[in-house]
């Protein structure tokens, strides 16, 4: 099977889950990228398919994790004025966010005595794949163990923040697309973004910031960080 038409294959069955996810009414949380996941998931283990084998069948979708972050910047563009008058605090909470994001996955993983390897790919799980990716080429560290779990920490942050915000009263979109942005990544701004365009400005604002800043400040701290 050629990259193309499996990645086509991908980009047909994630689409007719969002039909269905519409069709059924099913609530926010359940999120179409999580759906799809699980459902290749099972199928790579029903044909004993290897991970090696199906990253290098969907090259084609791996290219497309640049401009889709790109693809943001029509949100944030058309919020712009918002967004500016939110400056400080949104800047003072990616900032916050992203630091105890990179220190949480560091004491986890020593905490956990986990390897160099699983280690190094820790460290960047808490930015979008693109720039976990970015980082990762420029250390040298696991490019792919990184990008899978940028994508695991993205799905579980897109079902588990709107329920966990909403129960600490804290919905409002300004709160739930910052905290999408920075915490759940790509699939945690489509999620809310299927909800509430202002949102999803936000977690585009929150999810560049927060990959930026990964971006600058971990290369340099890679051997401490990577341990």
């Amino acid at each position: 099977m050629s990259a193309l038409v499996a990645s086509a294959g991908i980009v047909a069955a994630y689409l007719a889950v969002v039909r269905m996810i519409r069709w059924l009414a099913l609530p926010a949380a359940v999120s179409p990228v999580l759906v799809t996941a699980l459902g290749i998931g099972a199928l790579l283990a029903a044909t004993g398919t290897p991970l090696a084998r199906f990253a290098a069948m969907t090259m084609p979708l791996h290219l497309l994790l640049a401009p889709a972050i790109v693809a943001l910047g029509a949100g944030v563009h058309a919020n712009r004025a918002t967004l500016r008058r939110a400056g400080r605090p949104l800047a003072l909470a990616v900032t916050a966010g992203t630091a105890s994001g990179v220190a949480s996955a560091v004491l986890l993983a020593r905490a956990l005595g986990l390897g160099p390897l699983l280690t190094a790919a820790t460290v960047t799980r808490t930015v979008s794949t693109p720039f976990a990716v970015l980082v990762q080429t420029r250390v040298g560290g696991p490019v792919s163990l990184a990008a899978s779990l940028a994508v695991a920490t993205g799905v579980v942050g897109a079902v588990l923040l709107p329920p966990l915000l909403k129960a600490l009263r804290l919905g409002d979109a300004a709160t739930l697309g910052t905290a999408a942005g920075v915490a759940a990544h790509l699939v945690g701004t489509d999620a809310v973004g299927r909800r509430d365009p202002l949102a999803a400005a936000f977690a585009g604002a929150g999810l560049v910031g927060a990959g930026i800043l990964v971006a600058l400040v971990v290369p340099p701290l890679w051997p401490w960080l990577a341990g």
